[in-house]
């Protein structure tokens, strides 16, 4: 109970958090533009971004079949869709709770075990995690000197410029730093030591147990040239729903199919943020990037993170819904009988048959 009231608390915390940065990302802006620019877009460009988005969902899960085949065992595309959706449809509520959402109810519609369905999104989300990490380090390298142009004329030159004026405070600060990164290393030495907190470390350890099985069970599964094509099409399809938004706003119509690909990256770290939603983090690093890296003004700006973020939450509450009504009934007029893994499939992870040995926190990660 004090687990789960801890979570809705923390929840809460970054919720404001988040709207407090979409408070001061757009605090000194004329709303009454901002309005105006959102009802002079053309949204046949926002609707062809969420026919992208919904085409990437049922991808995702075309894609998540493949690793529970993996597994020994069977389950509708259509079926799989739903649960993707209904795991979406969470995580707005509470982040990271999708993924459980998930697996719970794809178990309870195919009868598959909960621990086989866990073990194969820890797999799917550590391979999404690395194409994610390669397209922000692709997105660096292929922008290198423009975007180190901009750091040093934004970040390092004014700072070095207050360095030389007031070496002193820089001194201080300085000290600041190494003084809290010492206390922090004495700090995590304590906790280790301490027997209270182990449990603590043993979660760490659990989380990373879980990490490398996931990497071991996408090297050995079959058809890894199929399950890398329908990843590359799922991010292509988000790139695309950044991407088409552009020509909704006359302010954006111009930018690159280079600027496409930076807004992903940075949209995608601000899904990341531990938000309901991504609310705030993903406007504030969108609006940002959009005005110092681009020179978009900021209502515009604005406009379009908007416009962006409402497209995704507007799929997922609209999908998201209707899919777990038609699990619900689905689920009523099925016998609970839980299937088995095939005889001649192993586990990828750990060589044997049948469960694979996954920690459910894992999930909520």
């Amino acid at each position: 109970m004090r687990t789960k009231i801890r979570r809705y608390v923390r929840v809460l915390l970054f919720l404001l958090l988040g709207l407090l940065l979409l408070y001061l990302i757009t605090r000194g802006q004329n709303v009454e533009l901002i309005i105006q620019e959102l009802r002079q877009a053309n949204y046949l460009w926002v609707f062809l971004a969420m026919i992208c988005a919904i085409v990437s969902h049922f991808l995702r899960a075309v894609r998540w079949n493949r690793l529970i085949r993996t597994m020994g065992y069977k389950t509708k595309p259509f079926q799989t869709f739903y649960a993707v959706m209904t795991g979406y449809l969470a995580n707005l509520a509470i982040p990271r709770m999708g993924e459980i959402t998930r697996c719970v109810t794809l178990s309870k519609a195919s009868k598959t075990p909960f621990n086989a369905l866990a073990g194969t999104v820890v797999a799917e989300r550590v391979f999404d995690f690395f194409t994610m990490m390669a397209i922000v380090v692709f997105t660096i390298v292929f922008q290198f000197n423009f975007l180190r142009s901009f750091i040093r004329q934004t970040f390092v030159d004014p700072v070095i410029q207050k360095s030389a004026d007031n070496w002193s405070l820089l001194a201080i600060v300085t000290a600041i730093a190494i003084l809290l990164f010492a206390g922090l290393i004495v700090f995590v030495r304590h906790k280790r030591r301490n027997s209270k907190n182990a449990l603590f470390f043993l979660k760490i350890q659990r989380h990373l147990k879980g990490f490398i099985n996931g990497i071991k069970t996408i090297k050995r599964m079959k058809g890894k040239g199929w399950f890398v094509f329908h990843t590359i099409l799922i991010w292509g399809l988000y790139y695309m729903t950044v991407y088409l938004c552009f020509y909704a706003i006359p302010a954006t119509s111009h930018l690159s199919p280079v600027a496409g690909l930076t807004l992903l990256a940075v949209g995608s770290l601000g899904i990341l943020a531990p938000v309901p939603g991504g609310i705030g983090t993903y406007h504030f690093l969108t609006i940002i990037t959009l005005r110092e890296l681009y020179h978009i003004a900021g209502e515009p700006a604005t406009s379009y993170a908007y416009i962006t973020h409402a497209t995704q939450i507007v799929v997922n509450i609209v999908a998201g819904t209707i899919s777990w009504i038609i699990l619900s009934l689905q689920q009523k007029t099925k016998q609970h009988v839980q299937q088995t893994p095939t005889s001649d499939t192993k586990n990828p992870a750990n060589g044997s048959t049948g469960k694979i040995a996954t920690d459910d926190s894992l999930l909520a990660l």
